[in-house]
């Protein structure tokens, strides 16, 4: 009898534990301008029951002023079976510069519909990508709102400052914002990491309350290696990790930094003896703590976690559980 008490506990207390995780969708962004999959990302996404992705289509700049687009994507492979959504990332200068909202918002919406007709797909949201400042915002507000006349379903990606200060920055008049949770810090020659710091992002956390706008949630996965010449960042090398620096041309100082061991050229680069990398990158715990803090500060659910980005060596520094874990609310 007592046995059976017992079994009986365990069940209650199972279904009461699971009752308490709900899985969010899981998506994932794609920043290169080459669409195809490996066969590696192809098997990630299908384990991971992905049926989403936000793909970078180009980007927006200033040439002459002029607004012009910049490194188009091109599709090598269709993207079938998955829900594109097209990523128009768009840098401030051109809204500091440029007051025709309305030209330019059918300028990108054609050219978005001419890469969607030669990729062979049909979208129903589309995503800009700006970080907007005080000067700019009354622009950029504006050509949402005409672009909004072309195609309604929009959303746009929202960073941290943009939270705490609503009142300053605004807020933009698209369905959905998406909470970029990463660059939170200056590159520099320090031990600092760039992409992520708990202690930087409790100080804008707790505004998700007040945030009136729905928000969905973008994770980092990616990584880089910080350059460093007489204390001094040279540049970065993107998609770095500590397992890269494993070689005798290298030796680890700490953790996640390395001394150049003599002059060599390095993924195409060339480090100076005694140069220094160091290894920014955010770790599955780490993952796990972005989403504790953010559940514990905000009043809704998001409906996705979007990672970025969608890269085989960066889908391989994680375990799959890793992932799923992540995804649970």
């Amino acid at each position: 009898m007592k046995k059976i008490w017992l079994l009986m506990l365990l069940v209650s207390l199972l279904i009461a534990c699971s009752a308490k995780t709900e899985k969010i969708s899981t998506a994932f962004y794609f920043w290169r301008t080459t669409f195809s999959l490996t066969q590696t990302e192809q098997q990630y996404l299908k384990d991971l029951d992905v049926k989403k992705l936000y793909i970078r289509y180009f980007d927006v700049a200033l040439q002459n002023n002029e607004a012009i687009p910049v490194a188009p994507v091109v599709f090598n492979q269709k993207p079938s079976g998955y829900n594109i959504v097209p990523v128009v990332y768009i840098k401030n200068e051109v809204f500091l510069q440029n007051g025709a909202a309305d030209s330019l918002a059918l300028k990108v919406y054609n050219y978005i519909q001419q890469i969607n007709k030669s990729a062979d797909v049909s979208v129903n949201e589309i995503q800009f990508d700006c970080d907007w400042s005080l000067k700019s915002k009354k622009n950029y507000f504006q050509f949402i709102e005409d672009f909004k006349k072309l195609h309604p379903n929009l959303s746009a990606t929202i960073r941290l400052h943009q939270i705490k200060y609503p009142e300053k920055t605004g807020i933009p008049s698209v369905k959905t914002g998406v909470l970029m949770y990463y660059n939170m810090g200056v590159i520099n020659a320090g031990d600092d990491n760039s992409i992520y710091s708990q202690k930087t992002a409790k100080n804008y956390i707790n505004s998700l309350q007040n945030y009136n706008l729905p928000l969905n949630v973008a994770l980092p996965v990616f990584s880089w290696g910080v350059h460093v010449r007489s204390n001094q960042v040279t540049n970065l090398i993107g998609g770095l990790r500590v397992n890269d620096l494993k070689g005798d041309q290298f030796e680890k100082t700490r953790e996640n930094r390395f001394k150049v061991v003599k002059d060599i050229v390095f993924k195409g680069r060339y480090l100076a003896k005694d140069d220094e990398i160091k290894i920014e990158a955010v770790s599955a715990d780490q993952l796990k703590e972005m989403m504790h803090d953010i559940k514990k500060n905000s009043k809704h659910k998001p409906n996705e976690i979007i990672f970025y980005d969608l890269n085989e060596n960066n889908l391989k520094a994680y375990e799959k559980e890793d992932f799923k874990t992540v995804s649970r609310w």
